[in-house]
């Protein structure tokens, strides 16, 4: 197998993103952190670099660790995020919380 992201190897999972305005959706690497039954951290690496920290509250997506406009959508288990102009996510209620 070819070498694998640190964080996946360490047990995180990929996820849907992109990074800039007009770019299709590629995988991310994602290390998560539960704390407690309905909250979580999930640090997602851009493969060209970077990070982004994401948190789950209640439940839902919370927040971020930039400034740009944090939104979200709901679709059945499925929170698709938007963080300012261009930065978009997908994420699985089974990866944020683990069910």
């Amino acid at each position: 197998l070819p070498p694998q992201p640190t964080s996946l190897a360490q047990g995180g999972v990929e996820i849907p993103c992109a990074r800039y305005v007009g770019q299709p959706m590629q995988r991310c690497a994602a290390a998560v952190v539960h704390k407690g039954a309905d909250r979580a951290d999930i640090t997602v690496t851009w493969p060209d670099g970077g990070t982004r920290l994401i948190s789950f509250y209640a439940g839902l997506p919370a927040g971020s660790d930039t400034k740009g406009e944090f939104r979200f959508t709901r679709e059945g288990s499925l929170s698709m995020i938007r963080i300012g102009v261009s930065e978009r996510f997908e994420i699985a209620d089974t990866v944020a919380f683990g069910h």
